[in-house]
């Protein structure tokens, strides 16, 4: 057994089983300042790592070098960045070789360097982890469930020059990963170029495609250069009557695609049918070959007819998590996830394994930027609108784009918003590492309406807001409310209960609004305009102006799309 002697020169006795080791930064693993230390992204699985300045520090001082930890530990306390008798720095180089981010080597070693890379100040990313392109909106397929459709008022796509220039200025920015999508992306012709010049720029590629069968030639040309296949598949393919035939194709392609070093996996729409049968399809999923499987929320399609057939109740959502508990305990070598839309699935994890595991909510404007076929950027690969337009990424400085569009920043900053915190996601206890998802709320920037129970706090602890809220469903379904029955519920005294039931837009009194005696009640205002009374859910720009207007309320209340819950803010693009 080899023999680990102690360095005199290290005052941590800790660090004696790193003394005298030669060690240097994996080469799979790429690093990017950031205004909170730095990211440290794994290009072999795609898992990013958040750290600190000094973990990032340390990091960045051996990159593209091999280091003796005995050097290191002297230059990081030389130039303040640890001490020798910082308890945490054993513990951090430990956790560094236990992620696979740093290894001992036997080259010879060289001397660690500061680097004067700064990402700033701002509290957002330098750039995104990811950029989401659908490199064309071109499709053979009659989907019924597509939500692309509703991009109808834009189709221009990038010739081949502007696309591989595009993949330059995403690369240049320090973007890791580019999820390729459409419409079809096999319907270019030149994809193969596009992926193999992305991945020679050094990004992570991934591609979606709604395909079950891909020619050979056609998935040899890509080959080298994609990291992950994903497949999108339909309810029909495996439990309607071609059933048979399209798992054949999905079995076939699996197989081509791991056979080429391809990790395939597969994308699977909750529609209210794929959740009534989700452990069947995910049977027949695990049996055709695949073992990773992407559950994501259904989007609004171009169909209203459709979304009313098929977006699923809040019982079925509720009982999604239930069901893929059930499905992991049945198949542990599956990896199933859920895209940021279903975030509320794991809403009851402490926040703390939440940011852990790295679960956080809506990312749009902030881990993701969203493309569309003409390099137009989006806050997310959902919000394609035109009052969600922020430039074209092709035509503008990516950082000054990023750093200075209001639409990106208004994103980032949505938990701020007055319909974000005052509705119940803004009250929810899981609202940092999850939030909802901005395509369901009725401005695009609010609380989430589709969420079958946020974690609100006991009834006595509401606030003021959470009081409102709870208020407005308790008259909804009771009619009448007493202002002693209003102290006994929230735990407030005479006086605040008088007051916020006479402030509230939902209750009139029964004695008058000046009335202050512990017996009056209030009841359900029966002259309410609910134009104003949606209007003011909505909310208000800093001058004072309605986000949504008066008569526009009035045609989404005689709407079906507006009724069925169909997001407002999408019927806009129609």
């Amino acid at each position: 057994m080899a023999e680990i002697r102690t360095n005199p020169n290290l005052a941590n006795p800790q660090l004696c089983q790193f003394s005298s080791s030669n060690i240097r930064l994996v080469p799979e693993i790429r690093l990017r300042a950031e205004y909170f230390g730095g990211l440290v992204y794994d290009t072999r699985n795609g898992n990013t790592l958040e750290v600190d300045k000094g973990a990032f520090q340390l990091l960045n001082s051996i990159k593209a070098r091999t280091v003796n930890v005995d050097d290191l530990v002297k230059f990081l306390d030389r130039h303040k960045i640890v001490k020798y008798s910082d308890k945490s720095l054993p513990a951090t180089l430990e956790k560094l070789f236990e992620f696979n981010i740093i290894e001992r080597c036997r080259q010879t070693p060289s001397h660690p360097a500061l680097t004067d890379k700064s990402a700033g100040t701002s509290p957002w990313l330098s750039a995104p982890e990811t950029v989401h392109w659908a490199v064309t909106y071109r499709c053979s397929e009659n989907c019924p469930d597509c939500y692309a459709r509703r991009f109808s008022f834009d189709n221009t796509e990038l010739d081949n020059r502007d696309a591989l220039n595009l993949i330059d200025k995403v690369a240049d920015w320090g973007v890791f990963q580019l999820a390729i999508g459409g419409g079809e992306p096999f319907a270019r012709r030149d994809l193969p170029e596009i992926v193999n010049h992305a991945a020679n720029q050094g990004l992570t590629v991934h591609i979606t495609t709604g395909k079950l069968h891909i020619e050979q030639r056609i998935l040899e040309s890509v080959s080298g250069s994609i990291k992950s296949l994903q497949i999108g598949i339909r309810p029909n393919d495996l439990l309607g009557p071609d059933a048979k035939g399209s798992l054949k194709g999905i079995r076939n392609l699996v197989s081509a695609a791991r056979n080429l070093d391809i990790s395939p996996g597969a994308n699977l729409i909750l529609t209210k049918s794929t959740v009534q049968k989700l452990p069947g399809i995910v049977e027949r999923l695990v049996n055709s070959g695949l073992n990773r499987i992407v559950l994501l929320r259904y989007k609004p399609p171009a169909s209203i007819d459709r979304w009313k057939a098929e977006n699923p109740g809040s019982d079925q959502i509720s009982q999604t998590h239930e069901r893929i508990g059930r499905i992991l305990r049945k198949n542990p070598q599956l990896n199933m996830r859920v895209d940021c839309s279903l975030s509320f699935i794991q809403r009851y994890l402490p926040e703390s394994t939440a940011r852990r595991v790295g679960i956080k909510g809506c990312v749009a404007a902030d881990r993701i930027l969203a493309l569309a076929p003409d390099g137009s950027a989006f806050p997310c690969s959902q919000l394609i609108h035109p009052s969600y337009h922020v430039g074209n990424l092709l035509h503008m400085d990516p950082k000054q784009m990023w750093d200075q569009s209001k639409v990106l920043r208004r994103y980032r900053s949505f938990r701020t918003k007055k319909s974000f915190t005052h509705s119940w996601c803004g009250i929810c206890m899981s609202k940092n590492t999850c939030g909802g998802c901005r395509v369901f709320a009725g401005d695009g920037l609010g609380g989430d309406p589709g969420c079958p129970a946020p974690l609100v706090p006991p009834l006595t602890r509401l606030g003021k807001i959470g009081r409102s809220l709870d208020l407005a469903e308790y008259l909804d379904k009771y009619g009448i409310i007493s202002v002693a029955e209003y102290m006994n519920r929230y735990g407030v005294g005479q006086v605040r209960a008088i007051k916020e039931l006479n402030a509230s837009q939902s209750t009139v009194s029964t004695t008058g609004k000046s009335a202050k005696r512990k017996k009056d009640t209030y009841i359900i205002s029966a002259n309410e305009d609910p134009i104003l009374a949606i209007q003011n859910d909505i909310g208000y720009t800093p001058a004072g102006f309605p986000y949504a207007p008066y008569e526009q309320i009035a045609e989404w209340i005689q709407d079906p799309l507006y009724l069925e819950g169909y997001p407002a803010w999408i019927k806009e693009s129609g």
